[in-house]
């Protein structure tokens, strides 16, 4: 990653089991941060975020759409 560039920080919409691959592992691998996760269900999204050590767990979708502080949504949602 070229050193004039400020790491991306990484909101995920969803805590499901393809984030890991799709966007977490890759993430870390490029020096990126993951900075928010949101789900329905707060408690998953707390849970997520701990295990995948991401600083801030929403209970809606939306708080990691205005989180000031999020460069980039990866919408790991189900298609539907």
């Amino acid at each position: 990653m070229d050193n004039a560039r400020k790491p991306l920080r990484i909101g995920i919409l969803g805590a499901a089991r393809i984030a890991p691959s799709a966007i977490i592992f890759p993430a870390h691998a490029t020096g990126h941060q993951l900075v928010a996760v949101g789900a329905r269900d707060k408690a998953r999204a707390a849970e997520f975020a701990k295990q995948y050590q991401i600083e801030k767990a929403y209970g809606s979708y939306q708080e990691v759409i205005d989180d000031p502080n999020v460069d980039v949504v990866y919408n790991a949602l189900h298609n539907g």
